[in-house]
C-alpha cells in the first residue's frame, strides 16, 4: 500500500481543485462585472448624449428666436437655424422618452415631451407669421398703441417655455442618473461576489496547508527522526533499536524491516 504517496497526492490535488474552482468562479463573476459595467457606461453615455443634444438644440433655437424676435433680424440664416433646432429638439426628446418610458420616472419623460411640443409650437407660430398676425390684429382692434410686440412675445411667452423646458432637461438628467443607481449598487455587490470565492479559497487553502504540515510532522517526520536516531544509537553504541516507536503505513513497515534486519545481524 502506498498510503503516504496516495495521501500526499490527494492533499495536493484538493488544493489544486480548490484553486481551480475559485479561479473559474471569479473569472465568471468578473466577466459578468465587465459586461454589466460596459452596459452601464453605455447607458450613462447615452443619457449624457441625449441631454447634451437637447441642451444644444434648445440653446440654438433660443438664440435664433432672440435674433429674429428681439433684435429684428429675420434673415434666412436664423430661420434655417431655428428649423434645424426644432427638429433636433424633437428627436432628442423622443429618444429621452424612449429611454425613460419603462422606468419609474416616466412622468419626467412625459413632461419633457409636453414642454418640447409647446416650445416648438411657439417657435413654429413665430416662423409662420402667427405672432405678427396677432400684433396686427391687436393694432386694428385697440385704439391705443399695441402692447404686443415680438419682443414682449419673447419675454412673456417664449422665454417662459424656454425656462420650463430647460428645467425639464435638468430633471431628466437627474432622473436618468437615479435610474442607474440600482445598477451601480448591483454591480458593486457583483464585484464583491467575484472576490469572495478567492478569499474563501485562500482561507481554506491556508487551513489545509496547516493541517497537512501537522499531519506530516506528527505521522511521518517525527517517527522518521526517532527511527534515524535509534538506528544511529544502535550503530554507534550498540543500544537496542527502539521498535516501539509509534508510526503508520510505510514508516511502520520501514521500522519493522530495520528491526528485522538488526535481529538477523545479531544472530
Amino acid at each position: 500500500m502506498q498510503s503516504v504517496a496516495r495521501r500526499m497526492r490527494l492533499a495536493f490535488l484538493s488544493i489544486v481543485l480548490l484553486l481551480f474552482f475559485a479561479g473559474a468562479t471569479s473569472l465568471l463573476e468578473l466577466e459578468r462585472v465587465s459586461h454589466d459595467t460596459e452596459q452601464l457606461l453605455m447607458a450613462s453615455e447615452q443619457n449624457v448624449d441625449v441631454a447634451g443634444d437637447m441642451l444644444s438644440a434648445l440653446s440654438d433655437q433660443n438664440d435664433a428666436i432672440i435674433y429674429m424676435a428681439v433684435v429684428g433680424d429675420s434673415s434666412s440664416r436664423y430661420r434655417l437655424e431655428c428649423e434645424n433646432s426644432m427638429s433636433l429638439l424633437s428627436t432628442a426628446s423622443q429618444r429621452a422618452y424612449d429611454i425613460m418610458a419603462s422606468s419609474e420616472y416616466r412622468s419626467v419623460a412625459d413632461s419633457l415631451t409636453k414642454y418640447t411640443r409647446e416650445l416648438n409650437a411657439l417657435a413654429r407660430e413665430f416662423l409662420e407669421g402667427g405672432v405678427h398676425r396677432r400684433i396686427e390684429e391687436q393694432s386694428l382692434v385697440d385704439s391705443l398703441p399695441a402692447t404686443l410686440t415680438t419682443r414682449s412675445w419673447y419675454v412673456d411667452e417664449y422665454k417662459v417655455g424656454y425656462i420650463n423646458l430647460s428645467k425639464q432637461v435638468s430633471d431628466y438628467m437627474t432622473s436618468s442618473q437615479n435610474t442607474l443607481s440600482p445598477e451601480v449598487n448591483r454591480l458593486s455587490h457583483t464585484a464583491r461576489r467575484s472576490v469572495t470565492p478567492v478569499f474563501i479559497s485562500l482561507l481554506v487553502m491556508f487551513v489545509v496547508v496547516l493541517m497537512l504540515y501537522f499531519f506530516l510532522k506528527k505521522l511521518y517526520v517525527k517517527p522518521i527522526l526517532r527511527i534515524n536516531r535509534s538506528l544511529g544509537d544502535y550503530l554507534a553504541y550498540k543500544v537496542p533499536f527502539d521498535k516501539s516507536i509509534s508510526c503508520r503505513d510505510e514508516v511502520e513497515e520501514l521500522r519493522d524491516r530495520i528491526d528485522t534486519l538488526i535481529s538477523k545481524s545479531n544472530k
